[in-house]
């Protein structure tokens, strides 16, 4: 689904922090009803329901929102905000008890990138994601072991339930298939900007790709501004071999999203290619054609379809990451793509 543009200037305000003003509020106070009803579409297609409703809750009663459509982001705000907190008190308590055990987790992605956020507990996310270096990976793993529906995937990372939230534990950082000393040191804000930047890559290059993880990159980055340099981030991305992708990220930041972060080279070019990958599948590709099929079928087909998609999108994985897209097939062709 298109987003649309007062879709846009609410995410924008949710980001921000900034209530819209001026010529911004003059494009809210003109949509229609069935204006209205789209932004909720898109919201819940991006999985952003919690951020635009804050956004949409916090204007000024001169715009006119359907009594509907602002009961619906008004409990959607509320519901994220729960299972937002609710999820930070689980995932602090697995550090924790980790911490307590001398072993020392990362948060991962969802979890971690909240705290970029102007309202943490609005960014949503299902699952909680770990890492640990080599020293304590298989310490962490012989302790969880004993946990809720413990499960050690191919790819050897492992899973298990806590308080039924899904937790998964994995001792790669990046996923990338380059040469760790060829990348940032972990932790740091520079490891921190490439890893959700990999992030995003790997489901545009899958699946699908949502909104959501663009902003946490915008969000991220902005939030970190001053506490990384520049020139090492870029060396980051030529090492990881993602200077195109991260190109083509960055513009769609920049001149879709109205966020200003620094782009390689300094310059943008055009984001339709991210833009139709977004657009066309939502959250993770969750809402492409077809994708909504394969849910609940066996993990053979499962794997059949996400192989399938990765075909599809070869045109753009090549064009934006090569050597990244060469390396991710073997991996699907040999079953242990964890994605």
């Amino acid at each position: 689904m298109k987003l649309s543009k007062e879709f846009l200037v609410l995410l924008n305000s949710a980001l921000s922090g900034n209530t819209p003003d001026g010529g911004v509020m003059d494009i809210l106070n003109s949509t229609s009803p069935e204006g209205w009803q789209k932004i909720a579409a898109i919201s819940r297609e991006q999985n952003v329901t919690g951020l635009v409703g804050d956004a949409v809750t916090n204007l000024p009663e001169k715009i006119a929102i359907p009594e509907n459509v602002f009961l619906y982001f008004l409990a959607e705000k509320e519901k994220c905000a729960l299972q937002g907190r609710r999820m930070a008190a689980i995932a602090k308590s697995i550090i924790n008890g980790f911490n307590e055990k001398g072993l020392n987790p990362i948060l991962l992605k969802g979890p971690a990138t909240a705290a970029f956020y102007p309202h943490p507990e609005l960014r949503s996310y299902g699952d909680i994601d770990l890492f640990f270096n080599r020293d304590e990976f298989h310490k962490a793993r012989d302790i969880a072991k004993s946990e809720t529906g413990f499960i050690l995937a191919s790819d050897g990372s492992f899973h298990f339930k806590k308080d039924d939230v899904d937790v998964d534990v994995h001792d790669r950082y990046f996923d990338l298939h380059v040469s760790e000393d060829k990348l940032p040191q972990v932790p740091s804000s520079e490891a921190t900007l490439l890893m959700l930047s990999a992030h995003a890559l790997k489901h545009a290059c899958g699946t699908g790709v949502g909104i959501r993880q663009i902003t946490d990159y915008a969000m991220a980055c902005d939030a970190l501004k001053g506490k990384y340099d520049p020139e090492r981030l870029e060396e980051a991305f030529r090492n990881a071999r993602m200077t195109k992708w991260q190109t083509l990220l960055c513009s769609l930041i920049i001149n879709v999203l109205g966020i200003q972060i620094p782009c390689p080279g300094g310059k943008t070019v055009s984001e339709e290619p991210l833009l139709k990958i977004i657009e066309e599948g939502g959250n993770f590709g969750h809402h492409a054609a077809g994708r909504g099929d394969i849910y609940g079928k066996s993990t053979a087909k499962r794997k059949m379809d996400t192989f399938r998609r990765f075909l599809g999108r070869l045109p753009f994985s090549i064009k934006y990451a090569p050597k990244e897209t060469f390396s991710t097939m073997l991996s699907l062709l040999g079953g242990n793509l964890h994605i």
